[in-house]
C-alpha cells in the first residue's frame, strides 16, 4: 500500500489531492497499484458525485 492509499483511506486526502498525487508518482509505482488506485478513486468519486479533477 502507498502513501496515497493511506493517506486516502484515513480521509486525510481529497479525491482531487489524491489524483495529483498519483500523478505525480505514477513513475515510480507499478502499474497494477496505479491501476488500483485510479480504480478506488473513480469509485469514490461515483460515490461521493465528485466531478473529475480533469475537467474545469
Amino acid at each position: 500500500m502507498c502513501l496515497i492509499c493511506v493517506e486516502f483511506d484515513k480521509q486525510r486526502m481529497t479525491i482531487r489531492d489524491a489524483q495529483r498525487a498519483l500523478r505525480e508518482m505514477v513513475e515510480t509505482l507499478e502499474d497494477e497499484h496505479v491501476a488500483e488506485v485510479r480504480a478506488k478513486l473513480r469509485e469514490a468519486q461515483r460515490i461521493t458525485g465528485t466531478p473529475d479533477a480533469k475537467k474545469p
